[in-house]
């Protein structure tokens, strides 16, 4: 019995694969890893861009809503027609321009044709080598 005892070993009971990874189950292992955290990686810059677009439309989308309310509020020292440019005097808002255009418009013809006025802004930034806006237009 004691000779059975010295005999025995425990890794000859285990099968031969079950005894731990190759070296190319672990390679590839790495690799298929490596791939998914490259796209993930991907996925969130881009998520990361997009959030940050959000915030400038978010942005220039009030600004043109207050330049907009401004102008409907001052309606008897508005011109019947304009265009101005600028940018906008906070500091914080100084990546954006806006356009404020006044213009009359004829609806129908001869005698039951009415005019109304068309207001639109328009808030500018650059977004990398591209130009984003965002216009609000309202009739009176």
């Amino acid at each position: 019995m004691r000779n059975e005892r010295q005999n025995f070993r425990p890794s000859s009971l285990v099968p031969r694969r079950s005894r731990g990874f190759t070296l190319l189950e672990v390679m590839v292992a790495v690799a298929i890893l490596g791939m998914v955290l490259v796209t993930l990686l991907g996925v969130k810059n881009r998520s990361t861009q997009d959030v940050m677009l959000a915030e400038r439309i978010t942005t220039a989308t009030l600004l043109a809503k207050r330049e907009m309310t401004e102008m409907l509020q001052n309606k008897a020292s508005r011109p019947a027609e304009s265009e101005a440019e600028d940018t906008f005097p906070e500091e914080e808002f100084r990546d954006y321009t806006w356009k404020k255009t006044i213009s009359p418009l004829a609806i129908g013809t001869g005698s039951g044709a009415i005019t109304i006025t068309e207001i639109k802004v328009a808030v500018r930034w650059q977004e990398g080598n591209r130009q984003e806006q965002v216009e609000l237009v309202s009739y009176e």
